[in-house]
């Protein structure tokens, strides 16, 4: 693999990982980091286990970028995870009245969530080692 590509690769997973900490933190604590956040949306049980799961994901993030090529199986794990968390919150913008819960704002931050991500998945796949090249 090419050696400015696996370490494009290293960078994306890297600064995923750090992106996910930071939303843990943000779950966790419930700051107020990106404008589109609504205090009344917050639920300690439910940011809780969103912080958690961020925790998680960010530790295989960092895992996977500590070798991706060994690690490449992991990785399209992750790529598949983030296709299906753009679905599922396509499918929540598409459901969810937002207005109702009191955080209109909320509507627009899962999409540009769903965009970004997708982004994310594609440029890992783009970056990711192919087996046997």
């Amino acid at each position: 693999m090419n050696e400015r590509r696996l370490a494009l690769l290293k960078v994306a997973l890297r600064l995923g990982g750090l992106y996910y900490i930071v939303g843990a933190a943000a779950h966790g604590f419930g700051l107020t980091i990106f404008p589109f956040y609504d205090g009344r949306l917050y639920s300690p049980y439910h940011d809780t286990l969103i912080a958690l799961s961020a925790i998680i994901f960010s530790l295989v993030l960092f895992t996977i970028a500590h070798d991706p090529i060994k690690n490449v199986a992991l990785l399209n794990v992750i790529i598949v995870a983030c296709i299906v968390a753009v679905i599922v919150t396509i499918i929540m913008v598409w459901k969810i009245d937002f207005t109702a819960l009191g955080a209109p704002a909320k509507h627009l931050q899962a999409i540009v969530e769903a965009i970004l991500l997708a982004i994310y998945a594609l440029v890992l796949a783009l970056l990711r080692p192919k087996i046997g090249t």
